[in-house]
């Protein structure tokens, strides 16, 4: 593995740590991390939605926005969101974080075609 590669998967288990983090019963309600899709800058927010029922477990879901180098929105930029239904949320945080990676990549491939 070259300097590159490590890089890369230190800065993907950092941000998964922070995920992961959202699990804990007294975690916040949302956490946002800086994710790169084609060259892309996208500020991805995870947040945990409690069902009325206390008793279940809570769904994870996301929001992708292209970004500036700033942070300020991307004029024209993507600008996602996950649906309520059960297969566009994740069971955990590390699980909405892939779905929403996805959801950029496909809408990044769809412009391209």
């Amino acid at each position: 593995m070259d300097c590159a590669d490590r890089i890369a998967v230190l800065a993907t288990e950092g941000t998964l740590e922070r995920l992961r983090g959202l699990a804990r019963p007294d975690a916040p309600g949302g956490v946002t991390v800086r994710a790169l899709v084609a060259r892309r800058r996208l500020d991805v927010t995870i947040r945990k939605v409690w069902p009325r029922d206390r008793e279940r477990s809570p769904a994870y879901r996301w929001a992708v926005q292209e970004v500036e180098t700033d942070g300020a929105p991307e004029p024209d930029g993507l600008d996602l969101h996950s649906r309520t239904s059960a297969d566009d949320t994740g069971a955990d945080p590390e699980d909405a974080y892939w779905i929403a990676l996805e959801a950029a990549r496909a809408a990044v491939d769809s412009v391209r075609a």
